[in-house]
């Protein structure tokens, strides 16, 4: 398409303002949703891949009645506390196809002078046998981790160095997790399992606290991880004929959090599907106005030397135009609504045991790209019929057809 073309576009927009503006508006609202719900559904999976693909076990074992304690505790990272006897990792790594078993205990402080903070999610692992924790530090200090160190999720405001304290014992931040999305590894502090028994035994002797009720070799969860080749599934039944344990895959977690996304944004993106047919017919249905009341026009450009193609491509050109732009300012508007509510979006999501990670800048530039694109298809799409018969005009009947 040549300038004049695209200038004689333009001065055809700019001639009805109202009606360019209106469908200027139904184009970004729609272009705005299928953004906005493709960027929301792309940031639940993206973190919960990035964060089980860091959790590095394969089988999650729990007591019996807390799995979805565990999955809340997962996904969001809120305390959950219960406990079962630590004598089931014994069982566990007896199972062929078992590599290694480690424990975590979870743990939660109370509001007051004991504890630097109310309600801190506090797991007690053992460094000796983990697999989950040590290796995706992202800052740590140059030296082993020690006792009385703590390591600390992304979402935690602590840095390497700090001093914490909890039921009156002074911990050191050893080291600060990377950014995962999945509450657990963002949120919780990290602890050596024996610091954490004895913290849970000196919360007995701190006033005006309540105790933490666990006992010594108690633990919450056992992470297994397997051998390359080994049959999940087996292990999983194996370990399951335990009456009093539960076994969580990363397959349940991930089909229990795409099952609220369905039900979450499936209203949504049915709505902006018909939306988007439903603007094809308009779009359609308006160019087949816009080329009935410009006739004259059209039989003058055919007279003048204009070839079918050119009054083809002025028309279609038209509605690209004006598509895109539809497209673009959804787009835009989209990501400033979702920047201005991004903590209530997050805090929503999180209730619904959806874990967040806003993508990456090249992902939004390519969800905008596809939502701008497709907005471009659905304007030429229902311009093509009306831009067809506009181009089949005779110059002699146009002229006189619209006189």
């Amino acid at each position: 398409m040549n300038i004049s073309q695209t200038s004689l576009a333009l001065q055809n927009l700019a001639r009805r303002t109202f009606r360019t503006y209106a469908l200027l508006l139904a184009i970004a609202i729609v272009s705005g949703a299928i953004f906005s719900t493709s960027t929301l559904m792309w940031g639940v999976n993206s973190s919960l891949n990035k964060g089980l693909s860091k959790f590095g076990a394969d089988l999650l074992v729990v007591p019996k009645g807390s799995m979805i304690s565990m999955k809340s505790a997962l996904l969001t990272g809120e305390p959950s506390l219960f406990y079962m006897e630590g004598g089931i990792m014994e069982k566990i790594a007896s199972i062929k196809g078992v590599k290694s078993v480690s424990p975590q205990l979870f743990l939660t402080s109370v509001d007051g002078d004991c504890c630097v903070m109310g309600n801190a999610f506090i797991i007690g692992f053992n460094p000796k046998t983990d697999f989950t924790v040590l290796p995706w530090l992202e800052e740590k200090k140059e030296r082993p981790f020690q006792m009385d160190d703590v390591i600390v999720g992304a979402s935690n405001s602590y840095n390497v160095g700090d001093t914490l304290f909890f039921y009156g014992q002074n911990l050191t931040v050893y080291g600060k997790l990377g950014r995962t999305g999945v509450g657990l590894y963002d949120n919780a502090i990290f602890m050596n399992i024996e610091r954490a028994y004895v913290m849970a035994e000196q919360s007995h002797n701190t006033p005006n606290v309540k105790p933490l009720k666990l006992v010594r070799g108690q633990v919450s969860a056992v992470l297994v991880q397997t051998e390359v080749g080994a049959k999940i599934p087996f292990i999983s039944f194996t370990i399951s004929k335990d009456p009093d344990v539960k076994v969580i895959t990363a397959g349940n977690i991930i089909t229990s959090v795409r099952q609220n996304l369905v039900t979450l944004f499936g209203s949504t993106l049915v709505l902006s599907f018909v939306l988007i047919l439903a603007n094809a017919l308009m779009i359609s249905a308006i160019f087949s106005t816009i080329v009935n009341e410009r006739k004259r026009e059209l039989g003058i450009l055919r007279a003048i030397g204009a070839s079918k193609i050119s009054i083809f491509k002025l028309i279609v050109s038209e509605a690209a135009m004006l598509t895109s732009m539809g497209g673009a300012l959804g787009v835009f508007l989209g990501i400033v609504i979702m920047r201005v509510y991004q903590r209530t979006i997050i805090f929503n999501l999180k209730a619904l045991n959806m874990p967040y990670l806003w993508p990456p800048v090249e992902s939004i530039i390519m969800l905008a790209s596809i939502a701008i694109a497709a907005a471009v298809v659905v304007g030429v799409a229902g311009a093509f019929y009306p831009a067809l018969q506009g181009s089949r005009l005779q110059p002699y009947d146009a002229i006189r057809a619209g006189e």
